[in-house]
């Protein structure tokens, strides 16, 4: 008897599970959507973008610095020692 008992109270325990996981989590995960929806689109929307007329070309130059700053560290040459035995 204590067997039957046993698989009837994990039966009940995962339908259970079942059951919460097809209702609850969905609600849980809709709830966390439409709060990152509407926080993203009340970011958003004042963004107007940039204020420069349709068809303009604005070209812009990185300013670059003395040639010599580009150093890397130090140039190694290697040379092949022959060994004789």
């Amino acid at each position: 008897m204590g067997f039957l008992k046993t698989i009837f109270t994990i039966l009940i325990i995962y339908y259970s599970f079942r059951i919460i996981f097809r209702i609850i989590v969905p609600l849980i995960l809709k709830y966390f959507l439409n709060k990152a929806h509407k926080r993203t689109f009340t970011n958003n929307r004042n963004y107007q973008g940039p204020k420069e007329k349709e068809g303009s070309v604005h070209i812009s130059k990185s300013k670059q610095k003395n040639p010599d700053s580009n150093n890397v560290g130090e140039y190694v040459d290697f040379e092949e020692v022959e060994e004789n035995d």
